[in-house]
């Protein structure tokens, strides 16, 4: 549902300095991280879901979002760059230029010359991000409470982790989180115990009779020669070329952690293979981690599905 604005402010000024200023906080980084996201989209490039906001931003060379500042009410304080007194005031900075603007969510289009498709999305998540804050004051106003069957996982989510310590209750989006992975370890201790219960089993191979045949053939004929030419012509990627070795060394030296935000850059900025497969992740992406994963400076922090995240254990 969505609050009336003053009854959000009712319902924020019940809530704790330092469950307030968390909230801020999350706000803040939301409205960050969506605004990055489709600018990033806007470029061309296929960013995970969840990929720290400071990476996506090392692929941006024009505006970033700065963060907003909330008046409490309409201040001639707090002004558009129309001139239009604003509550709420957003900041962006141009990364290159370092120029800041200041403007209300309704005129972004016209003071950032960028496309309306681009500020629809961003519009669309900021409003998804209030409509979180106004999940969570609901359920705080209804003493929500989560079932405790749903904590007992073996590594909690940091956001979920936060949440307890405030005495915040969670988020759909943060129960759905906790019921996957409550499923999956369930699921993963099932069957250990079903392995453990099942006797061992030796196969014996039986002896078979080998039939010679006049005729020899190959398993792979079947295959269409224009197939097996694509395939040569376009081998799997496994060594890194030479020439991007060290870009790669020089993005991880200046803070890149993101595989796929290093593959972007390194297609964006020096030409590397720009193919990719039908999910929008580089096909360069293997290479790259390979060659990370070499270089004994580095150690990897997470893996998922989409991405790989590194940090580095000593200077490059």
């Amino acid at each position: 549902m969505r609050l009336e604005i003053g009854v959000r402010d009712e319902l924020l000024s019940r809530l704790t300095e330092e469950q307030q200023q968390y909230l801020t906080e999350v706000l803040s980084r939301g409205r960050r991280t969506v605004f990055a996201n489709e600018m990033a989209r806007q470029k061309g490039y296929a960013i995970p879901e969840g990929t720290d906001v400071e990476q996506i931003e090392r692929l941006l060379d024009e505006w970033i979002y700065k963060g907003y500042i909330d008046a409490g009410q309409v201040s001639p304080v707090l002004r558009c760059e129309c001139g239009r007194p604003l509550r709420y005031q957003h900041q962006v900075q141009h990364k290159t230029t370092g120029e800041r603007k200041f403007f209300g969510i309704d005129h972004l289009k016209e003071h950032l010359a960028i496309d309306a498709v681009v500020v629809s999305a961003i519009i669309k998540g900021f409003d998804a991000i209030d409509y979180e804050l106004d999940e969570l004051l609901v359920k705080l106003q209804t003493d929500w409470a989560v079932d405790p069957d749903l904590l007992k996982v073996g590594q909690m989510p940091e956001d979920v982790m936060d949440h307890l310590r405030l005495n915040l209750p969670l988020l759909d989006k943060q129960v759905r989180k906790l019921r996957a992975i409550r499923a999956a370890e369930l699921t993963a201790a099932w069957r250990l115990n079903e392995a453990k219960a099942q006797p061992e089993i030796i196969f014996k191979p039986e002896k078979t009779k080998v039939v010679e045949s006049p005729q020899s053939y190959d398993l792979f004929a079947w295959q269409d020669e224009s197939e097996a030419e694509v395939e040569q012509e376009e081998p799997p990627l496994i060594e890194l070329d030479y020439a991007l070795q060290s870009r790669v060394r020089n993005y991880l030296r200046n803070g890149a952690r993101s595989a796929r935000v290093i593959c972007e850059m390194l297609i964006e900025e020096h030409q590397a293979n720009n193919r990719r497969f039908l999910t929008g992740k580089p096909k360069l992406f293997p290479s790259v981690c390979v060659y990370i994963e070499s270089i004994d400076a580095v150690k990897i922090e997470s893996i998922s599905p989409e991405d790989r995240s590194y940090s580095l254990i000593k200077p490059l």
